[in-house]
C-alpha cells in the first residue's frame, strides 16, 4: 500500500513540476516586452493593391527572417490596415520585435 502510495505521490509531483514549467515558460514569453515599428505604409494604388503589395513584401521579409536563424515566434512582420481616404485603403507594413 505504501509503494503504491508512494507512486501516485511521485506521478503528481511529476505532473504538477511539468505543469508549472510550462506555466512559467508561456508566462515568460507573455510578460517579454515586445514593441511594433512601423516599416512601411502602402499608398501607391487602389485598397486591394496597397494589400498585395503589402503581403508580398511581409512574405519576403519573413523569409529572410526565419533563414537569419531567428527562433522567436514573436518576432516578425505583419500588415495592418492604415488611414482609409478618397476610396482607399492604406495598409502599413509592420515589424514585431522585442523591446
Amino acid at each position: 500500500m505504501n509503494r503504491i502510495a508512494r507512486a501516485s505521490a511521485a506521478v503528481l509531483l511529476a505532473g504538477a513540476a511539468a505543469t508549472g514549467a510550462l506555466a512559467a515558460s508561456a508566462g515568460t514569453a507573455s510578460a517579454a516586452g515586445y514593441a511594433n515599428s512601423l516599416t512601411r505604409t502602402f499608398t501607391a494604388g487602389d485598397s486591394g493593391v496597397n494589400w498585395n503589395e503589402c503581403n508580398s513584401t511581409m512574405r519576403q521579409q519573413n523569409d529572410i527572417l526565419s533563414r537569419s536563424g531567428n527562433r522567436d515566434s514573436q518576432v516578425y512582420y505583419y500588415c495592418a490596415p492604415g488611414q482609409f481616404a478618397h476610396g482607399e485603403q492604406a495598409v502599413n507594413l509592420w515589424f514585431r520585435h522585442k523591446a
